[in-house]
């Protein structure tokens, strides 16, 4: 579940979501694990020009994971509280290595269906996104450009159309996703909802390895 979870940080590394935007953006999640049963978290993001923070709560016995994101100096830090340690990953050095979950060559198709709602006082409009054996719902609004931005400038835009994922039409489109739903056969494997979106000034040290935390290869992490 660990290293699910850091792959599912990376990804976001590597998300394309593209007016500037400080502050900080929260969400509920659900995924599933390697047996089926599903697990609830939540997810923090601190954004602040080319830097940002994301951490997602403890899912059972799997402790909080927090990744900060320099494209400025183009290193990922993945933060271990409990153990007071970090482990550096480069931006530049093998990035092609790093595998995207949803990557491939097949493409989502996305179908605009006309329903619309509002989702945080935000204009949102229905698609639906079908790929080999999944649908998924995506509530998305026109309305937050520069937010998806910042984001982007913040997570670094190296890969951007390379995962064939639903996130790559949408941002051609120009929507932010506000919620989602995936389902496989009928049941809903993945989920993600928007919750809060607060603009306001955040410290820089938020963006830095913690005094103290001791560096670790990626073999001592994994012990």
């Amino acid at each position: 579940m660990l290293m699910k979870r850091i792959a599912f940080l990376l990804f976001l590394a590597a998300e394309p979501l593209c007016a500037q935007f400080e502050g900080v953006i929260e969400s509920k999640n659900v995924t599933t694990d390697e047996t089926g049963l599903q697990q609830e978290f939540t997810m923090t993001m601190e954004v602040k020009g080319s830097m940002a923070r994301v951490t997602t709560s403890a899912v059972g016995s799997t402790p909080p994971v927090t990744m900060i994101c320099r494209t400025d100096l183009k290193r990922i830090w993945m933060i271990n509280d409990e153990e007071r340690s970090y482990f550096e990953i480069s931006q530049t050095d093998g990035a092609e290595d790093v595998p995207i979950p949803g990557g491939g060559e097949e493409r989502a198709v996305v179908r605009k269906t006309g329903r619309t709602r509002k989702l945080l006082g935000y204009a949102c409009e229905l698609y639906i996104v079908r790929r080999s054996d999944a649908e998924t719902e995506i509530w998305g609004t026109r309305k937050l450009g520069g937010l998806a931005q910042a984001i982007a400038k913040s997570l670094g835009q190296e890969q951007i159309g390379k995962s064939g994922d639903w996130t790559d039409e949408l941002t051609k489109i120009g929507v932010f996703p506000l919620a989602a739903s995936t389902r496989v056969g009928g049941e809903i494997v993945e989920s993600q909802e928007v919750t809060r979106i607060e603009k306001r000034a955040l410290p820089p040290e938020l963006f830095a390895v913690p005094p103290g935390y001791k560096k670790q290869s990626v073999g001592e992490m994994l012990k």
